[in-house]
């Protein structure tokens, strides 16, 4: 039997998809296993065994990607958007299984009931019980050879277990903490080196926070595989709610988010490590928040460095 998996979101939504692939190997080993994701999903997913199929989301693209996954038997959708229901539905695939919420839940031949109440994983894993499936990995998992780690961290001039990770930004601003708490937040670290980490287009912002206070700036230079080794040396990691923790989490390190206009109950919170919530009046306020609400943004300053510090402390014993 052939297994295809579907999840062409961000990458720590496919980060927390990997127990869908640790499950499905477990109960079929024999079965040959295909991923559809977006490009990342080469570097992400090295030495996994699986067959990856990339997918940029052109409309060619996805008229082409038809013949891609026509030989698949069991579909694993946990994307809901249209044009996956679509791609689902003219695949040819006999068995695909997705969730209720579906932009277009007709396309698929098993729905499963999509709760938010739930972690993430959690809620993937849902998906597997039209299977019937016996054991469950829970666990996220992403593979990463001693000796590429090893190299990774020379090459930055890094100390396994010297250092703590932090993630200041996101794709989404309305997840960003201010840049003034987080200065305020680092300041209180001393005897750890801090190393933080980001994309190209998060810079300008990086130089900024580094007026504040000195740390190893990775911003923007690195790949996704050396992304990958740092968090894997780090101590812990601090982040805001993006695929920094995810990625942490499924390397065996800890991870701490601070919640700004998204919040634990949407069920993508650190599976090893803590978080905490954003004490605004108008949160919860979405899962991928694009406008404030109430126009005056007040959870990016909320809560307080020294309540986020308080946490650190109890939860990494520091």
């Amino acid at each position: 039997m052939n297994f295809l998996i579907w999840q062409t979101a961000y990458l720590g939504d496919v980060v927390l998809a990997t127990p869908l692939i640790e499950t499905l190997q477990l109960n079929f080993p024999s079965a040959r296993l295909g991923f559809v994701g977006r490009p990342f999903i080469k570097e992400l997913f090295g030495g996994m065994g699986l067959d990856l199929i990339p997918f940029s989301k052109t409309l060619g693209e996805s008229i082409r990607i038809l013949k891609k996954i026509k030989d698949y038997d069991v579909a694993v959708v946990p994307h809901r958007s249209l044009r996956t229901a679509l791609i689902m539905l003219f695949s040819g695939i006999p068995t695909r299984i997705g969730f209720d919420r579906s932009e277009f839940p007709l396309a698929f031949t098993h729905r499963v009931k999509h709760r938010w109440e739930l972690h993430e994983v959690d809620r993937n894993l849902e998906l597997l019980k039209p299977l019937g499936v016996k054991k469950i990995v829970r666990e996220t998992r992403l593979h990463l050879p001693q000796e590429e780690k090893e190299g990774i961290l020379k090459k930055f001039g890094l100390k396994e277990g010297s250092y703590i990770v932090v993630n200041p930004f996101s794709n989404f601003p309305l997840k960003e903490w201010s840049l003034k708490n987080w200065a305020d937040l680092l300041k209180k670290f001393t005897g750890f080196q801090i190393v933080v980490t980001g994309l190209k287009e998060d810079t300008q912002k990086a130089l900024t926070l580094e007026r504040e206070i000195s740390f190893v700036n990775l911003v923007g230079r690195t790949s996704l595989r050396e992304l990958m080794g740092v968090l894997a040396g780090a101590k812990f990691v601090i982040s805001n709610d993006s695929s920094p923790v995810h990625i942490a989490n499924a390397l065996g390190v800890p991870a701490f988010t601070v919640y700004t206009a998204t919040s634990p109950d949407y069920g993508f919170y650190p599976l090893k490590g803590g978080y905490i919530s954003n004490p605004a009046p108008c949160s919860p306020c979405s899962p991928n928040p694009k406008r404030c609400r109430r126009r005056d943004k007040i959870c990016l300053s909320l809560p307080s460095p020294e309540l986020v510090f308080e946490r650190l402390k109890e939860t990494f014993d520091i």
